[in-house]
């Protein structure tokens, strides 16, 4: 594939875009501080150095809506980088891990809402304080006592001396071991929650336990159609399921959409990865289904796609894909679609991105190309790989 590198007659850190198609945006750089644009359909791509992505990742986004996350901190907001126009959502938990994040709509939109899922680590940190408060007030309740009991033992502990260091120092490698232990149980506990909200109008999140939503203390993979949530969820049996958000109860209801799974192929693979992508064009929503391969089992070499019948509440498995392409991020479980209609893309493909490369499935001849679209792009530092689309 033949590049052009594009920075001279660009307004420095204004992003090139174009509704017709989507395009690869990739952050790189010790602090994610250098943005690389790159046209699928061109060939091109174009430096830029785009100050509000500095030290920030995007979580999800809605045409030229972003959704931005700290690096550094869980402060996450919405940013226009069309009109530079900002958004700040409200605090989340300071010591917790955002998973995934969805945003619905654009901010101006009464349908928009954002929701993150959120995972927290459980511990009894609460309790030990509680518990060294008493031990605390016990001790010197029985302060007098333990004077009149050492001065009568005074004798004995200088007798005794080199066998209570020995001991004391077992029970205190005992104490070390036993913390560990500890540790990692409380690593092993998480509690996984959705908070969300209206950006803009709600100064506090509403929060809600996955598991009594759905039954399950996970979400397989999750997507935006048409302004509403839906996931996959349940095991062996996978079923599409809506997410209902009510934002003036703060209350989130499922109700599933289908009866059957749509997997495949997984069960004679070791690794695959799924997702679930709303076409641009024509409101459908698409199952992808990757399959790997490779002594790891890491390397994408076959997909699978069907298509969702709402009236029949049933995946259609895909024979064709006809004039359209599907990007993925890979391996983040995000992805878009467009026409290719008056485009240099391929028709019947799928482009996903693995490491700093950009593959591209041929879906009549299952075979894959690579290439390698931004060579500047290090490949021992950091990097975020996003499709972005556009409205305008």
């Amino acid at each position: 594939m033949e590049l052009e590198e594009e920075n001279k007659k660009e307004k420095y850190g204004q992003a090139p875009y174009s509704a017709q198609y989507p395009w690869l945006l990739i952050c790189h750089g010790d602090a994610m501080h250098r943005q690389t644009f790159f046209s699928v359909s061109n060939n091109r791509y174009y430096k830029k150095n785009i100050p509000e992505l500095k030290e920030n990742k995007i979580s999800a986004c809605v045409d030229e809506w972003l959704v931005l996350e700290s690096i550094i901190s869980n402060d996450c907001y919405l940013w226009n980088f069309i009109s530079n126009e900002k958004i700040q959502l409200p605090p989340l938990p300071a010591k917790c891990n955002i998973s995934q994040c969805l945003l619905s709509a654009s901010p101006h939109d009464p349908e928009c809402l954002v929701i993150f899922l959120i995972e927290t680590t459980l511990n009894d940190a609460d309790t030990d304080e509680d518990e060294d408060e008493n031990e605390d007030d016990n001790y010197n309740d029985n302060d007098n006592d333990n004077d009149n009991d050492n001065d009568n033992d005074n004798d004995n502990d200088n007798d005794n001396e080199d066998e209570d260091e020995d001991e004391d120092e077992d029970e205190d490698e005992d104490e070390d071991e036993d913390e560990d232990e500890d540790e990692d149980d409380d690593d092993d506990v998480k509690l996984i929650t959705f908070y969300f909200c209206r950006p803009g109008y709600n100064t506090e999140f509403h929060k809600q336990d996955v598991q009594s939503i759905i039954g399950d203390s996970s979400i397989r993979i999750w997507t935006v159609f048409k302004k509403k949530f839906y996931t996959l969820i349940g095991w062996p049996n996978i079923i599409l399921t809506r997410l209902d958000l009510d934002n003036d109860k703060g209350k989130i209801t499922a109700t599933p959409i289908a009866n059957e799974s749509p997997v495949l192929l997984e069960s004679y693979h070791h690794f695959y990865k799924d997702y679930l992508i709303q076409s641009s064009f024509n409101d459908m929503l698409f199952y992808v289904h990757l399959v790997g391969n490779g002594r790891q089992f890491d390397i994408p070499y076959h997909f699978q796609v069907r298509r969702f019948d709402f009236i029949k509440g049933k995946w259609i498995k895909a024979e064709s894909i006809g004039e359209i392409a599907i990007f993925i991020s890979y391996p983040v479980k995000t992805g878009t679609t467009c026409s290719t209609k008056g485009t240099n893309l391929k028709k019947e493909s799928i482009y996903f991105t693995y490491g700093r490369h950009l593959y591209i499935y041929n879906w009549i001849t299952h075979s894959i190309s690579l290439t390698l679209p931004c060579p500047h792009v290090s490949q021992r530092k950091n990097h975020h790989m996003h499709w972005l689309t556009f409205n305008q």
